[in-house]
């Protein structure tokens, strides 16, 4: 399992969005640390997640310039699958 770490910060406030992968499209598990109230978007919402791994840093971006924070992005460790490398069989077929 891959596991990310994204850390928001802005004068006063630090949250940490942990997601790990078993599948590079979207995260299996997400834990947040820290001030999560203090990085809400304009409207008020809280961010949840920051999606799949293929447009990570473009999405960790967007949403740190909306809440006026700055970002950083750990690598963890581990794998993930993409999704196109998982074989089906038969069995898998939807009818």
């Amino acid at each position: 399992m891959k596991t990310i770490r994204i850390t928001l910060t802005k004068p006063g406030a630090q949250a940490a969005c942990t997601q790990q992968y078993r599948v590079t499209e979207w995260p299996s598990d997400i834990t947040w640390a820290g001030n999560r109230q203090a990085f809400s978007f304009p409207d008020g919402t809280v961010i949840e997640h920051f999606g799949g791994l293929d447009n990570l840093q473009r999405v960790a971006e967007h949403f740190a310039n909306l809440c006026g924070a700055t970002y950083e992005i750990e690598d963890l460790g581990g794998e993930a699958i993409f999704a196109h490398d998982i074989v089906r069989g038969p069995s898998d077929k939807s009818e």
